[in-house]
């Protein structure tokens, strides 16, 4: 007897996979926040999807009115944006990865020691509103990112 495959995406639960948050957009924001820093460490890549993911964060870091912060005075002002991030990072694992494999593919990127660009991403109306919002949240992102690996995961409650 085959076993039967729920359809039914009412039921779906928030640690499951949600269409929203696919390659593509992981795709759009690794480019789009690496127009600004020009490289990223492995472990730094990881933490773009699960940023990009919760719609409060893109909100807030692409208002204009925004300046850029370390990551531990974001967390200490802004603690909502970061409640579930940890989950949010662990479901994001396996689209960032795709999306970084992808990109190599492309050869918008290549990947050694960090992913640096090759190939430059012009993210326009075609992408969509929410690549839109990405794409200006994006040099709020990169800036944030600039901390080290070590504080970065500690702020961000992340265990490796």
């Amino acid at each position: 007897m085959t076993p039967e495959i729920s359809t039914d995406v009412s039921s779906a639960t928030s640690s499951e996979w949600n269409g929203y948050n696919n390659v593509g957009i992981c795709a759009v924001a690794l480019m789009a926040v690496l127009a600004h820093i020009k490289q990223l460490s492995l472990p730094k890549a990881l933490l773009v999807m699960p940023l990009v993911m919760h719609d409060g964060t893109v909100k807030f870091m692409g208002n204009s009115l925004v300046r850029h912060r370390q990551i531990a005075a974001l967390v200490a002002a802004r603690a909502d944006l970061f409640a579930n991030f940890r989950q949010r990072y662990e479901s994001s694992l396996v689209v960032t990865i795709n999306a970084i494999q992808m990109l190599v593919a492309s050869e918008h990127i290549h990947f050694d020691n960090a992913i640096r660009v090759n190939r430059s991403l012009e993210v326009n109306k075609n992408f969509g509103s929410r690549a839109l919002k990405i794409e200006k949240a994006s040099a709020n992102l990169a800036a944030l990112l600039e901390s080290s690996e070590e504080e970065l995961y500690l702020n961000m409650r992340v265990w490796l």
